[in-house]
């Protein structure tokens, strides 16, 4: 009988760390670094006609839509942004889906280029800070 010569696999924790450098080297969206703070003071002071950027995340896919400021209230806190809906002032999270993949981001000059270089979006960006990623 023939002995199965054995195979060196990755313990788990290799495996975590593998991911965790490789994730490092990914490209990050131009958004990443503002926080709801920076989201909140924008939206605050917006007032309708002025621009937005609406942040979809849906199939791995990032892609940002630049359109006006329809209408604010802030009594509720709400912006309304056209042809994407309604949007917390405070963080930026859609009023009917909270927990969504679509979201308002401040419109700085590095979004509004990315989106102009992608239209129809990108693969391969993440959301994340490298530091943040939500590892199980």
């Amino acid at each position: 009988m023939q002995a199965i010569p054995s195979r060196s696999f990755p313990t788990r924790q290799q495996r975590r760390d593998e991911l965790k450098e490789a994730l490092r080297n990914i490209p990050r969206s131009p958004c990443v670094d503002q926080s709801p703070a920076e989201i909140e003071a924008y939206y605050r002071k917006v007032q309708i006609g002025d621009p937005a950027a609406v942040r979809h995340t849906q199939y791995g896919v990032l892609q940002y839509d630049i359109a006006d400021i329809e209408g604010v209230n802030p009594k509720r806190g709400r912006v309304y942004v056209r042809t994407a809906g309604a949007f917390y002032m405070k963080h930026g999270k859609n009023c009917w889906h909270p927990k969504g993949q679509t979201d308002l981001v401040v419109p700085t000059d590095a979004v509004v280029a990315w989106a102009k270089e992608h239209p129809h979006g990108a693969t391969g960006f993440s959301i994340f800070k490298a530091e943040d990623y939500p590892f199980p």
